[in-house]
């Protein structure tokens, strides 16, 4: 960058020797950019030192322009500025220019030599170059100084056709002029070395100061004469406060001088140009020295009324302060006022006041790092951590910045331990893969926090070890760009859990701030009908507000959350309400739903179908003892099947003969009986084998009882007819039935038909049936809890009195 502007400074400064009206086009485009004071160093003669250094700052500060900057660069580039072939200036005669005038070269660039007489009143090794004013530099243009009186007489434009003798006098150097003297009150931030920050339209490029809490002591410094040392890490607003204060300076004029410069022919101005004075020396450092500023120097600076106001790191004063070089003697006997990086909270508190979009932001995010350096470089760090370079060069050191900047976004603000940050990084899916493939995390990492223009990583450290947060002017950045990347859903439920397990990282987190956040970011989807940040949202919220998240994901066709919404529904009680989000669940194939949904209806079925019963109607009294019997309410169920048969439902008899068979009740029998009489399979099955295990029926008998209950569709009476028809030989015709029985789910038609088989010799086959047979397994599963240990032995715990 120092290349290209030295390369755009001599290009600029060619033209302008070239064409005066290419120096109006300069002082034109400095003056659209507030940088009229900076046209005095763009002059024909601007080429020294201390000169081009005064060009290649207002250059660098010129970038912040781009209208104005183009500009500059078009007229260095413009071929109609090319120099001609040959070219003979004032500076560089031609050869016959020389013979005409009778100088060698070296007179004609106004050096001792023949025909000029050096004064005697300086030693040749003290006589330094005179630098003129921009007046004097610049012929031709309005406002140009007229030719001096006396017997100065200015040779720079004159034609001789003789020799020519002059005397030339030699000073310590110019004093600076009265154009260089500036108002203090006429005098911009940017001339005190303040930084602009992000270019925003219609604001200026440095905000309206904040009054710092040192402010008082330091104009009261400043109100006398003497050396005031303004103290300060870089970025602590040092620049900007010197500038308030010099403001305060009723009718006081200011003078910076450049880095390096010969301070000692300020004497002579100051004595020429009675009233005010202050000299600005931004980093002191750089004005300390032969030639510079000494001690004596000092004084007389002091006698004629001046203040020294200058900058220093405290580091550098302290180690200089008890030194004994002449330098280290003018840094002792400095008055001094040290400002801290880092704002206290009345300084805070002013910046929040102010009426600047800007102002709030850096209140919130400026963090130890310290406003100053928030406002000068803050959005540098932004830009590089953006740039698509950084994206090539540290894919994962950039999404490692970027897992720190949204974790700020979700409300947190103190530093988080980097494990946290690793995982939240992880967060990222495909980019994190890719970015993790590229680039190892102990090089991201070190890029990440490594120190940049002198401040901070992109990331800093917090107050405990291992942890850090995002540097605060890339968090705010981020949050007044809005054309990032948000926060992907998968961070915020993150760090909510994070948050809610209490342990380890979670401990540092604030849930409540967090959650906050989340619900400013998140609602706008929520409204829109985003059903899963809806539920995700819910299961990280309690209360009321958990509830209503829920019912809007479950009735937009969220599974998930219709079943967690039914689930805290019932456990509430509030069945009825329940039912549709167990039903949905349910469908969605939440088998607990499904399970819930079945008592829920079972409950409902036994309500209605015992209100019908109670009402006389036989078929409800049927039925709700057959629900009665599952349950173990059998001698309940018995009272309602009876009831039902004093109705006239005959349908009745099967299960109550059934049942009074269990209990091997002799009524059993006849209510069997009527019940297959009337073709009910499963009275037939159950009278056959009532017949068969209590000896009362003969075989025939039984037989047309099984083949009744087979032939009618009752499994249980397939599988005994084959039994039947096996014990009488007629294997094929009892292989079909077991068959059959085995098709209906009867339990014990496989395991009968593999033992005929391998009574058969039909081995193969039999295992085949043994397998179908193993399905159902036999004894306790290994899958159950062992049964609890008995009571011991002795007195019940209870005794019924």
């Amino acid at each position: 960058m120092t290349t290209e502007l030295e390369e755009l400074r001599r290009a600029l400064l060619s033209a302008i020797r070239r064409s005066p009206a290419v120096a109006l086009r300069v002082e034109e485009a400095l003056g659209r950019a507030g940088m009229a004071y900076a046209a005095e160093a763009w002059t024909p003669w601007g080429d020294d030192r201390l000169t081009s250094v005064a060009q290649l700052r207002s250059l660098a500060l010129l970038r912040a322009h781009p209208d104005a900057f183009d500009e500059l660069l078009e007229v260095a580039t413009d071929p109609g500025t090319a120099p001609p072939a040959t070219r003979t200036t004032p500076e560089t005669p031609g050869p016959e220019e020389a013979g005409a005038t009778g100088a060698t070269e070296e007179e004609a660039r106004g050096k001792p030599g023949r025909g000029i007489q050096a004064s005697a009143d300086r030693a040749p090794q003290e006589q330094g170059p005179r630098e003129h004013t921009a007046q004097e530099r610049a012929p031709g243009r309005s406002g140009a100084r007229p030719q001096p009186t006396s017997d100065h007489v200015d040779f720079r434009y004159g034609t001789f056709h003789g020799p020519t003798v002059g005397v030339q006098h030699h000073h310590y150097g110019t004093a600076p002029v009265p154009a260089e003297w500036r108002a203090a009150d006429r005098v911009g931030p940017l001339e005190f070395g303040v930084w602009p920050t992000r270019p925003v339209p219609g604001l200026p490029d440095v905000p309206p100061y904040v009054p710092r809490d040192r402010d008082e002591e330091l104009r009261a410094l400043v109100a006398r004469p003497g050396l005031v040392l303004l103290l300060g890490e870089p970025y602590a607003g040092t620049s900007y406060t010197a500038w308030n204060a010099v403001r305060s300076l009723k009718g006081h004029r200011v003078y910076a001088p450049d880095p390096g410069e010969d301070l000692r022919p300020l004497v002579a101005a100051l004595r020429s140009s009675p009233g005010g004075h202050v000299v600005w020396l931004d980093e002191l450092t750089q004005h300390l020295g032969p030639g510079r500023l000494d001690l004596p120097l000092l004084g007389r600076l002091n006698d004629l009324g001046a203040v020294v106001l200058a900058t220093m790191r405290p580091a550098e004063y302290y180690r200089r302060r008890a030194g004994t070089a002449p330098g280290d003697r003018v840094v002792a006997a400095a008055r001094t006022v040290e400002l801290r990086r880092e704002w206290s909270e009345a300084e805070l508190a002013r910046l929040s006041a102010r009426d600047d979009p800007r102002a709030y932001p850096a209140y919130m995010w400026s963090g130890k790092e310290g406003v100053g350096s928030y406002f000068a470089v803050g959005h540098l760090l932004f830009d590089d951590w953006r740039r698509p370079g950084t994206r090539q060069d540290h894919p994962l050191g950039r999404l490692l910045v970027r897992a720190a900047v949204d974790v700020a976004q979700c409300g947190i603000e103190s530093a988080v331990p980097a494990s946290l940050l690793r995982k939240v990084q992880k967060r990222y899916g495909q980019e994190y893969a890719e970015a993790a493939a590229r680039e190892a995390y102990e090089q991201a990492f070190a890029w990440a926090t490594a120190p940049m223009f002198g401040v901070s990583g992109l990331l800093v450290g917090g107050a405990e070890d291992g942890t850090w947060r995002a540097y605060g002017a890339l968090v705010a950045e981020a949050l007044g760009r809005g054309d990032l990347e948000p926060v992907p859903d998968r961070v915020w439920w993150t760090l909510l859990d994070t948050a809610e397990s209490g342990s380890g990282a979670g401990a540092r987190l604030d849930h409540g701030a967090i959650l906050g956040a989340a619900r400013t970011a998140l609602g706008p989807r929520v409204e829109a009908g985003d059903v899963a940040v809806a539920f995700n949202l819910a299961l990280h919220t309690e209360g009321e507000e958990s509830e209503a998240l829920l019912r809007r994901a479950a009735d937009g066709g969220h599974a998930k959350a219709a079943s967690v919404l039914a689930l805290l529904l019932v456990e509430r009680g509030d069945e009825e309400e329940a039912l549709p989000y167990l039903t949905a669940a349910a469908q969605a194939g939440f088998a607990w739903a499904a399970r819930q949904l079945g008592r829920y209806h079972r409950t409902r079925a036994e309500h209605w179908l015992r209100q019908a019963a109670e009402a006389g109607d036989g078929a409800a009294a049927h039925e709700l003892g057959d629900m009665l019997v599952g349950p173990g309410r059998e001698e309940e169920a018995v009272r309602w099947y009876r009831r039902a048969a004093t109705a006239g439902h005959r349908e009745v008899a099967g299960s109550l003969g059934s049942l009074l068979a269990g209990w091997q009740n002799p009524e059993a029998e006849e209510w069997l009986r009527y019940a297959a009489a009337w073709g009910d399979p499963r009275a037939a099955n159950d009278l056959g084998f009532l017949l068969l295990t209590t000896k009362t029926g003969d075989a025939a008998e039984v037989e047309a009882l099984y083949r009744q209950a087979a032939q009618g569709g009752d499994a249980a009476g397939a599988a005994n007819l084959g039994v039947v028809l096996e014990s009488l030989g007629r294997y094929e015709e009892a292989e079909s039935w077991y068959r059959t029985g085995h098709e209906r789910g009867s339990v014990y038609a496989a395991q009968h038909l593999a033992q005929m088989l391998r009574g058969q010799g039909k081995d193969a086959a039999a295992d085949a049936w043994l397998r179908e047979a193993a399905v159902a397994p036999k004894g306790l599963p290994a899958t159950l809890p062992p049964p609890p240990p008995a009571p011991p032995a002795g007195r019940p715990d209870t005794v019924e009195e």
